[in-house]
């Protein structure tokens, strides 16, 4: 029988019969700024990815029918990731200033993104910042982004030119494309690789929010895209808003 109580069919690492109860939460894609689907649990934070079913399928479980055939996979995510476009955002740099120095608690304090706040709880969070950071030891420690720090750390990660599209694809355009030119690998294309198995709209109609498509997006012919790039073009993102959005200084 087809059953009546919501299921997915999902695989996830390990965990251990004490673990902590999982935080789900939307959180700002680092690649888009907009709403995508992530997860915190004893400490660690993971991406929630949607394989999505063609057509109309199902899954059986035991005796019943699950109604949504997607495969839903959830791996892990080096934080750091998340935390360059907020610092980014945060510590207000303009041409006459390197921008301001924040406690942890204000990074990620925002009253309309109020699930920033969650990731506070990642497991030596100070450390993590510390690694693109700059940092004030005082009565409380304090962190403004450095550019420097940043890319050594995505350099770092970067040893072929599988990893530089893999990193690339977790990074804003900006910063993608500042990676990319301090290597020489042939024909390289670092935004290619943005192919995550779900886009970030891709997710969000599962998250309860509501996105059609534009039926007018299939009329253009466009540059050969990934197919999370696709789906993303064709999604209309009227009534979402940027991370950006949610940063801007009040009147």
């Amino acid at each position: 029988m087809v059953s009546t109580t919501q299921q997915r069919i999902c695989i996830g690492p390990t965990v251990s019969a004490h673990s902590e109860k999982p935080i789900s939460m939307l959180l700002p894609n680092p690649t888009s700024g907009f709403p995508s689907r992530y997860v915190i649990q004893n400490g660690k934070l993971y991406e929630m990815q949607v394989a999505a079913a063609e057509g109309i399928r199902s899954w059986f479980v035991g005796e019943t029918i699950q109604s949504d055939g997607s495969l839903y996979m959830i791996t892990p995510l080096d934080p750091i990731f998340m935390f360059i476009p907020i610092l980014e955002i945060v510590r207000q740099q303009t041409s006459g200033s390197a921008g301001r120095f924040m406690v942890v608690d204000d990074i990620f304090e925002n009253d309309q993104y109020t699930s920033l706040r969650h990731l506070t709880q990642l497991h030596s969070v100070e450390k993590l910042l510390a690694q693109i950071c700059e940092v004030r030891d005082g009565s409380l420690k304090t962190f403004r982004m450095d550019d420097e720090r940043v890319m050594a750390w995505l350099k770092k990660k970067t040893i072929t030119q599988s990893s530089l599209k893999l990193v690339c694809a977790y990074l804003s355009e900006d910063w993608a494309t500042r990676l990319s030119a301090t290597y020489s690998f042939p024909q390289l294309d670092a935004l290619e690789s943005r192919t995550q198995v779900s886009s970030v709209l891709d997710f969000g109609k599962r998250s309860g929010m509501d996105f059609d498509e534009d039926p007018k997006a299939k009329e253009v012919k466009k540059p050969k895209m990934s197919v999370g790039q696709r789906k993303l073009a064709k999604a209309s993102t009227a009534g979402m808003k940027p991370l950006s959005s949610f940063f801007a200084k009040k009147a």
